[in-house]
């Protein structure tokens, strides 16, 4: 296809921005840590190879959209979208089959042929005038992805992460297969997103797998760009880098989305980027001026929005209110019901192999949800109780009539009752809750046809989400992508303002972004302790010794003990830096342990046990142990046995042999028998 715009200077533009934004990330980069400047190589890399396959994709079906009629940024967030959905279904797939590196080679072709198409983009760039608004925006732009660069590329100490968020990927490198482990329920649900941070471990290590996350936050940002451009059209949207750089900046949460590894955030981009196609294709068919009758959408949209449900769908359980949401508001948006059809079928087919997965090892294809219906094992009535007593705002559907009614308000006053990185702000909550308003506003402000459409299809998308969120479990990322979208067409708004009001809403948003920028630094300060070393001061092993009383244990076991060594742990429950197979139950699932010790009558046959179940060594760490048994009544006995079993567990570590001992970790062989 060509890569000609009727607009070359819009085009010139948008790469002024992007230029100055990575410009500045560079710059930001050299003079806070030059020795994270290589790791730019990552989101670089990652985005050229999204972009590639989903050029690829395009050029094989014979355009995805009608290219020229619509401004450059929509075509380059729906080719990075459908990009990254095929990356990440061949990698699932790969994984699957146990051939994880034809993944890799099949990623050639697309690093190729996205690098082509950058190079020939470049090309055909001619040297414009740059305007104040394009040098703005890729100021504003730059200096907010520079924050979270900085901030991202620090060493993992997040509990999820070293939980189960980089051990899938972690493994899945080390076995070439996917992790299949029946004590950590999250490999057993789809976990797509989790998959694609291999890439960023193959080419970066742990920070590598932080630099993909945060390029997937990056790409939120264009994907907003483009549904504004959609909004504003025909206007000019020169200052829309700028309201969006501040518009995500007021919000923390949104700052913790692009640096630490939220599923949330592959989510959002994958219903961001469906939100432009959905936007974007019916602009055709209403807007088109000169047009005798309605012109139906390109044949090919469907599959674009399929792909990226698909991939909306495998990240996470929850992405099945979402694909539910989104294909309601296409249809409200005038999509006809067999384009529609056909992208619900596509979402289906790539989502499908992760519930026969989840079938084959539980017996419940949608493990652990609705439990009490479906049932599956190793899932238990202790593991649902467990999950409830955990969830930060209670039991699904427990809000009542007027906790709904508060819901926003708590939102803004309360965030800590919201589970972790809760901190919207009152601006995303404001214009999310704005989105429910638009079909009534736009029939007032007496808007017809595509807009009008647009606002009905907003308000459904949120109020379908809103009801699959508030009843499973209103943690407030876990809505981040209707945050984000509220915030997207607050953007699309302030574009359309007049100079001077543009000038005032851009000064508001200015304030407020930098005020959610302080907030996030002092959370994340409070939470990680990592002001210096995000600021290059401090060395990522002093760091990860100073906040991890693991770390020393996990050095001693990488450094000492054999690659297929089989670690058991107790009480400890985030093996990602012992980089070891291991028996690392999540404290919701039940602990193999316990059983074990319950079989067995002494602690010699339990030493026998586990020589049997492939335990080479155990990793015991004191604090985390009352923790776990405290909060999740981990390894805490129960029935006339009671006391020999509690006896057992104590005896055990006293006939292991000792090899390390450091800040209450101590590390074990288990004597051959």
């Amino acid at each position: 296809m060509s890569t000609d715009h009727p607009n070359r200077g819009s085009s010139c533009c948008h790469a002024l921005v992007l230029l100055g934004a990575t410009g500045v990330v560079v710059l930001g980069t050299a003079l806070v840590d030059p020795s994270r400047l290589w790791l730019l190589v990552v989101p670089i890399v990652f985005c050229g190879v999204a972009y590639g396959a989903g050029a690829l994709v395009d050029r094989a079906v014979g355009g995805l959209v009608a290219e020229r009629d619509h401004p450059p940024m929509v075509a380059l967030s729906i080719r990075m979208g459908v990009g990254l959905a095929c990356l990440s279904l061949v990698t699932f797939l790969s994984a699957l089959g146990g051939v994880l590196w034809l993944a890799g080679l099949g990623a050639l072709p697309a690093i190729a042929y996205g690098f082509v198409c950058a190079i020939r983009a470049g090309v055909q760039v001619r040297p414009l005038r740059a305007s104040g608004a394009a040098g703005v925006g890729g100021c504003l732009l730059g200096g907010v992805w520079l924050v979270a660069w900085l901030w991202a590329t620090i060493p993992p100490t997040f509990y999820d992460e070293l939980v189960y968020h980089l051990v899938i990927p972690q493994r899945v490198l080390a076995t070439g297969e996917l992790l299949t482990l029946p004590w950590v329920v999250f490999t057993l649900m789809p976990h797509a997103s989790d998959l694609l941070l291999a890439w960023g471990l193959v080419l970066g290590g742990d920070l590598g797998a932080r630099a993909i996350q945060f390029a997937l936050w990056v790409m939120c940002f264009l994907a907003v760009w483009a549904i504004v451009e959609v909004m504003a059209r025909p206007r000019d949207v020169a200052w829309a880098p700028s309201f969006i750089a501040c518009a995500f900046a007021a919000s923390p949460m949104v700052w913790f989305l692009g640096t630490l590894s939220f599923t949330e955030t592959s989510q959002a981009v994958g219903l961001l980027c469906s939100a432009v196609v959905i936007s974007a294709v019916p602009s055709q068919r209403l807007e088109r001026e000169g047009a005798p009758e309605t012109p139906l959408p390109h044949p090919h949209s469907w599959l674009a929005l399929g792909l990226m449900l698909g991939w909306v769908a495998s990240s996470k359980l929850s992405g099945l209110y979402w694909v539910a949401a989104a294909l309601v508001a296409a249809r409200v948006a005038g999509w006809p019901l067999a384009a529609l059809s056909r992208a619900a079928v596509i979402a289906l087919l790539t989502v499908t192999p992760w519930w026969i997965r989840a079938f084959v090892h539980t017996g419940n294809p949608v493990y652990p949800m609705f439990y009490g219906l479906l049932g599956g094992q190793p899932w238990s009535a202790e593991s649902q109780a467990r999950l409830l007593a955990d969830l930060p705002y209670g039991t699904p559907g427990s809000l009542g009539g007027m906790g709904l009614v508060r819901l926003p308000l708590d939102l803004v006053l309360h965030p800590e009752r919201f589970g972790s990185a809760s901190d919207v702000g009152a601006l995303a909550v404001l214009s999310t809750c704005g989105l429910l308003a638009l079909p009534v506003a736009s029939r007032l402000a007496g808007l017809r046809g595509h807009a009008r459409l647009l606002g009905d299809a907003a308000a459904v998308f949120v109020l379908v989400a809103g009801a699959g969120w508030v009843m499973t479990t209103p943690t407030a990322r876990f809505f981040a992508p209707a945050f984000l979208l509220g915030l997207a067409v607050l953007a699309g708004l302030c574009v359309q303002f007049r100079k001077t009001a543009q000038r005032l809403m851009l000064l508001l948003l200015l304030a407020a972004g930098v005020g959610g920028a302080w907030q996030f630094i002092n959370q994340h300060t409070a939470v990680f302790s990592s002001v210096n070393v995000a600021l290059g001061r401090e060395k990522g092993d002093a760091y990860l010794a100073r906040v991890l009383d693991h770390w020393p244990a996990a050095w001693f076991v990488r450094e000492t003990l054999p690659p297929d060594a089989r670690l058991l742990f107790i009480g400890e429950t985030r093996p990602y830096y012992f980089s070891r197979n291991a028996v690392a139950p999540y404290p919701i699932d039940a602990h193999p342990l316990s059983r074990w010790i319950r079989e067995e009558t002494s602690v010699e046959s339990l030493i026998r046990r586990l020589t049997v179940e492939g335990i080479t060594h155990a990793v015991l760490n004191v604090h985390e142990f009352r923790r776990v048994r405290e909060k999740y009544g981990v390894l805490a006995f129960s029935g006339e046995a009671a006391t020999e079993d509690e006896r057992r567990l104590r005896e055990l570590p006293k006939a292991l042999r000792l090899l390390y001992a450091a800040n209450g970790v101590y590390v074990f062989e288990v004597p051959r028998q």
